[in-house]
């Protein structure tokens, strides 16, 4: 009910009606994201839902990871990252990285390697799979694949990088795009030229993380950068690093004029980040902070779907670092989670999860 006392005497009185107008204002912010930025992506033939895409994620973007994210509202999601090389020798745990369910388009394939010729032998033989994109990782800093050459030691060899970009285009009716970061370090910042040299191949569109390979994933992400490349490209751009909330994303929007963002870290244990970004009230789309039940609810189907992709024993060895996200800074977490490392099967995990419920009852509810 509206005030109708003098201001002066009503202060108390209206408490509960200043805090209801916070919150609609802090509601109407959120939707805003969904109001000015959040809107169909074009990458070349492909026309996603919306532009807020799941990044590709070594030893995490596996089927059950990728449907609890779209089970939040994601619409273009990543296999894991796949070598080239891998492929060429027929490796059947290589090539296994690339299984994709029927319900779950669009995904699409991400590819590192350092040989243009490679690419092009390879690349025509993953086109019975239908990929929705092929994506070129021009930015992994992980030592074992920067020594071959490939991932961010290509920011060092942009003519390389620009010739495998033009052999993929030429080698399939796919869209293409690429995944970079700003730079070797700090003095060898190459963002621009990059990503001038991916679009004179012929990509559909581009990622910019925007960090330094030196930088690996600390400090903090270097947006200026992503705007300068925004600039520069006529193609599609798509912003990656320090996205981890529905605020961060608007603000990723505001400062570079992105065309999307990619999620990556933001989305560990917290596969409802899509439903906050885009501005949606679906089953689970509450913060964990307030709703502990769902968040162990969410962890556990996720780890069902492991079960079913891999098999129990596979599946508590992949589950385990989710463990560890999803229960971040829930109180008494790290005893929490020392008990779930140790669980021999799905139902001594349900246990586990009961017997902390009752035990931090009261603790959960402030």
């Amino acid at each position: 009910m509206p005030c109708t006392k003098p201001f002066s005497i009503s202060l108390t009185i209206c408490k509960s009606t200043v805090e209801t107008v916070h919150s609609c204002l802090n509601f109407v912010e959120g939707m805003e994201i969904a109001n000015l930025f959040i809107k169909p992506l074009q990458i070349g033939n492909l026309r996603t839902r919306h532009n807020i895409v799941l990044a590709p994620l070594a030893g995490i973007s596996d089927y059950p990871f990728r449907q609890m994210c779209r089970e939040f509202g994601a619409d273009l999601t990543f296999t894991e990252m796949v070598s080239i090389d891998g492929l060429l020798y027929d490796n059947g745990a290589t090539r296994r990285l690339l299984t994709v369910h029927p319900d779950e388009e669009p995904v699409g394939f991400q590819f590192f390697g350092s040989d243009p010729e490679l690419f092009g032998r390879v690349i025509p033989e993953v086109e019975n799979l239908n990929p929705a994109v092929i994506d070129l990782n021009f930015g992994c800093p992980v030592r074992k694949v920067v020594a071959k050459g490939a991932g961010s030691a290509l920011l060092k060899n942009i003519d390389r990088m620009r010739k495998i970009v033009e052999v993929v285009k030429g080698a399939t009716k796919f869209p293409v795009t690429a995944k970079i970061r700003i730079g070797w370090n700090q003095e060898m910042i190459v963002a621009e030229e990059a990503a001038l040299a991916v679009e004179a191949g012929g990509a559909d569109a581009i990622t910019v993380h925007a960090r330094t390979r030196s930088q690996g994933y600390s400090g903090h992400a270097q947006w200026e950068y992503i705007a300068r490349v925004k600039q520069a490209l006529k193609i599609p751009v798509i912003g990656n690093g320090d996205v981890f909330d529905a605020q961060s994303a608007q603000e990723m929007f505001r400062t570079t004029g992105v065309d999307g963002i990619m999620l990556a870290r933001g989305a560990l244990g917290h596969p409802w980040i899509f439903s906050e970004i885009l501005g949606e009230k679906g089953d689970g789309a509450t913060s964990p902070e307030t709703s502990v039940e769902r968040r162990f609810q969410i962890m556990m189907k996720h780890y069902r779907l492991e079960v079913e992709e891999f098999g129990e024993t596979v599946a508590l060895s992949r589950m385990k670092k989710h463990f560890g996200w999803y229960t971040h800074g829930l109180p008494g977490a790290s005893v929490l989670r020392n008990q779930i490392f140790r669980a021999k099967e799905f139902q001594e995990l349900e246990e586990i999860l009961e017997s902390y419920r009752k035990n931090n009852i009261h603790e959960l509810a402030h």
